[in-house]
């Protein structure tokens, strides 16, 4: 035994004994997903804010009857947000799993919007953000749990 590995019968980071099943993975995978949705949407606002030639476009003006700089700031908040929660569902954080929930409904409803541009993608992202959904409603106690917070 080398001196870093603990003693037979110790706790691993002050967590005697864990409940957490594999679906905490989901869980985690629904927080770092959080994290870079909101990096792209924060990203897609200040594009927006920059330079709104490169998102000007002739659908997105047809299905969306809102001004690009209401949109940009639309896309800065919300991707704020998304990357705020993503961290605290990685940490088990309750306030993220309910933030969590919300926005992953939120996205498979503009997901559900966009189903007649981008079949492909839409049905993908929907199907993604409804495991999250489940994996974190059912399981989302159990991250809270695996870091001995409960």
């Amino acid at each position: 035994m080398s001196r870093t590995d603990p003693a037979p019968g110790a706790s691993y980071t002050g967590v005697d004994r864990s409940e957490a099943t594999a679906w905490v993975g989901f869980v985690l995978l629904g927080g770092v997903m959080l994290v870079m949705l909101g990096a792209v949407h924060a990203g897609t606002g200040l594009v927006a804010l920059f330079h709104p030639e490169a998102l000007v476009s002739r659908r997105a003006d047809q299905l969306l009857p809102v001004s690009l700089t209401a949109l940009a700031w639309f896309h800065i908040v919300l991707g704020g947000v998304a990357m705020v929660a993503g961290v605290g569902l990685v940490r088990g954080r309750a306030w993220a799993r309910i933030a969590a929930v919300l926005l992953g409904g939120v996205a498979a409803l503009v997901n559900f919007a966009f189903i007649g541009l981008y079949p492909l993608w839409s049905v993908t992202a929907i199907a993604m953000a409804v495991v999250v959904i489940y994996a974190v409603a059912a399981h989302g106690g159990e991250v809270a749990d695996a870091y001995g917070n409960s």
